[in-house]
């Protein structure tokens, strides 16, 4: 009798031990950091996801590789324009700024437009001799006005961009990094006015009529957050260059990819990396 006893107290433990280990399994939330984390091919040559508030990446690929980052130099540029000038103020086209290659706005030279104007054609158009009409109008030249770039850059906390050209036309010492194009494009969303020019989707300036180069921003609803706005770059040596920033769960994050080898695919990893951060997903870019 007492063995029976013995017994039964044992199956009653046993059982009550498996309904609790039971019950712990169905109560235990499973963690981001317990998911496995996968790894999603990025064919650009550099890509991260910034936290614009913490200045943390999310996720990197050769995040401090120095690289070309074509137009997205124009990022400091209406920086620089946005802190120098009124919307009224008047930016000088040069015979000199006229003669910059392509993409050019195309006004002939001695024109004069609005500061206004200026950013809409810088962050728009993407207008190379308009940008360097901002150089020479806040910085005297080319040069003047690339050590106020580099100033600001190291301002924003970037470590490892020298600035040459004001629009991102090659120069072989004219480098950056996708960290610090993330780093410069969350500085460059703190200002409205360059946020209300990156949405703009058309803009007329002397009877020019434009459209913005950006095509995230035509979709009727992004699906991985809320639009800011962002920059396009693009030259043979750079490849395709996308800075793009939105609103996701109430934080600004900032994605950046350098050196996509064709303009389809710089969106499209742009979209799948948005997506990762929209999900909360781990992910290691490779």
């Amino acid at each position: 009798m007492r063995g029976k006893t013995a017994a039964r107290r044992r199956w009653t433990m046993w059982v009550l031990w498996m309904s609790a280990a039971a019950m712990s399994l169905q109560c235990t939330p499973v963690h981001a950091d317990e998911r496995r984390t996968e790894r999603v091919a990025i064919q650009a040559r550099a890509a991260v996801v910034l936290d614009a508030g913490s200045h943390r990446l999310l996720y990197e690929k050769n995040a401090d590789l120095p690289l070309y980052p074509a137009s997205t130099t124009k990022l400091v540029t209406a920086i620089l324009l946005d802190e120098y000038t009124h919307p009224d103020t008047p930016v000088y086209l040069s015979a000199r700024a006229a003669r910059e290659a392509r993409v050019r706005l195309g006004l002939p030279p001695g024109t004069t437009i609005t500061a206004e104007d200026a950013l809409h054609a810088i962050l728009m158009k993407s207008a190379n001799d308009v940008a360097y009409a901002v150089a020479e109008t806040i910085g005297g030249s080319q040069a003047g006005f690339a050590r106020m770039m580099n100033l600001k850059a190291r301002l924003i906390g970037c470590t490892r961009t020298h600035f040459v050209t004001p629009n991102g036309l090659h120069d072989d010492d004219h480098r950056s990094t996708a960290r610090d194009i993330a780093l410069i494009l969350a500085e460059a969303v703190r200002h409205p006015a360059i946020v209300r020019a990156m949405q703009t989707k058309t803009y007329t300036i002397a009877g020019h009529r434009f459209a913005n180069g950006n095509r995230l921003i035509y979709l009727e609803r992004f699906p991985y957050g809320e639009v800011i706005g962002g920059k396009t770059g693009y030259t043979s040596k750079a490849m395709y260059c996308l800075a793009f920033a939105v609103r996701q769960h109430g934080r600004v994050r900032v994605s950046v990819v350098l050196g996509a080898p064709r303009k389809s695919l710089m969106y499209r990893e742009t979209q799948r990396l948005l997506k990762l951060a929209w999900e909360g997903r781990p992910a290691v870019l490779v």
